[in-house]
């Protein structure tokens, strides 16, 4: 079996992730959850993924193969999905967005950035398998295209329509449901593992991959990994 280190948001997110690499491999992992530090900033965040992915190509040396998944919500920073959206109606507009967030810097980017200072830029000498998931907005985006040959309209951005940002950002009008809103509906009175545990059972990633962006390329970096034999 090998380890997979998860540097996420959540235990739950480190949970969904691991079943979605287990799901798209056929291998079988030992999780190694880490919540990362996203509330004290993107320079602390950046610094305690830099010891984990030390930590993890160390790991590597050993007996066991050694994966490795670093994810991070959007959170409505650049992102070539939000670009590709039609620039009225269901796309960001970064002019409505807080002065913090219209200076996000993309997360894709510095995260890929980041794997390449501490492993090489030179993918095939990486001693352990890597995979960056940047969902948009978040994790939710996913769980709830998955399922639906249609995306939501409008195309949600934030995660709560109450949130003081959404009422902000959609004023004068009410904000729309949003991708928690819309995820606590498929969710029912279902506990949170075992509705992510449905949801990759029943996910098409293919299908996804075709549905948004951000999954796709979440798949792309898994598609590298060594797929066991089914």
């Amino acid at each position: 079996m090998s380890l997979l280190y998860l540097v996420s948001e959540s235990d739950n997110d480190a949970f969904f992730y691991a079943l979605c690499a287990e799901k798209l491999t056929g291998n079988l992992f030992e999780p190694v959850p880490l919540k990362n530090r996203k509330g004290a900033g993107v320079s602390a965040v950046r610094k305690q993924l830099r010891y984990a992915l030390l930590g993890a190509r160390a790991a590597a040396g050993g007996a066991e193969p050694v994966a490795f998944i670093a994810a991070m919500d959007n959170d409505r920073a650049p992102h070539p999905e939000n670009a590709a959206l039609p620039p009225m109606g269901t796309g960001l507009d970064r002019a409505r967005l807080s002065e913090e967030e219209r200076g996000r810097a993309s997360r894709l980017d510095w995260l890929e950035q980041l794997v390449m200072e501490v492993l090489t830029p030179n993918r095939e000498a990486w001693p352990l398998w890597v995979a960056l998931a940047v969902p948009v907005e978040m994790i939710e985006s996913w769980i709830v295209r998955a399922p639906r040959e249609h995306p939501p309209q409008p195309t949600p951005h934030f995660s709560l329509a109450e949130s003081e940002r959404a009422r902000i950002y959609y004023a004068p009008a009410a904000p729309p449901p949003q991708w928690k809103d819309l995820a606590a509906i498929e969710k029912g009175d279902t506990d949170q593992r075992d509705f992510y545990a449905r949801v990759v059972h029943e996910l098409d990633a293919a299908t996804l991959a075709t549905r948004s962006l951000s999954f796709r390329m979440f798949k792309e970096w898994l598609d590298r990994w060594p797929q066991a034999a089914r």
